[in-house]
């Protein structure tokens, strides 16, 4: 019996993660076609951006990328955790690389999305798409 439970529960847990990870793919194809960025995961590209986060600051106060064109971004933190959420493109975690595409050109915020301490609220940056 115990057996049972043990499986039932196990399949019930691959079914929950199943379905998280479908819905992060159709977010992703759902923003593709309205216009707006679109982030995946890492992937070849010919232009590639390299974020290094310290405390309560990026490395570069702006980043520019080109428009309709696929870039590899990358977040390295050399002080304390950090992330970046940069406005309309997903959220970027501590080392990790994700390929963005945004369509449209203009400016947008990069912020730190994971609280950092006394410095948090500073910590920003803008990314210019050509």
């Amino acid at each position: 019996m115990k057996k049972w439970l043990l499986f039932a529960s196990a399949l019930c847990l691959v079914a929950v993660l199943a379905a998280c990870g479908a819905k992060s793919d159709n977010q992703e194809s759902n923003n593709a076609g309205n216009g707006e960025a679109v982030a995946a995961d890492s992937g070849a590209t010919g232009e590639e951006v390299v974020i290094t986060a310290s405390n309560w600051e990026f490395d570069q106060k702006e980043y520019k990328i080109k428009a309709g064109e696929a870039t590899n971004i990358t977040l390295k933190s050399t002080d304390g955790v950090h992330g970046v959420k940069i406005d309309k493109v997903d959220n970027i975690a501590n080392g990790q690389t994700k390929t963005v595409t945004v369509a449209e050109p203009g400016t947008y915020e990069m912020i730190c999305s994971v609280p950092c301490g006394n410095g948090h609220r500073q910590m920003k940056a803008t990314l210019v798409v050509e």
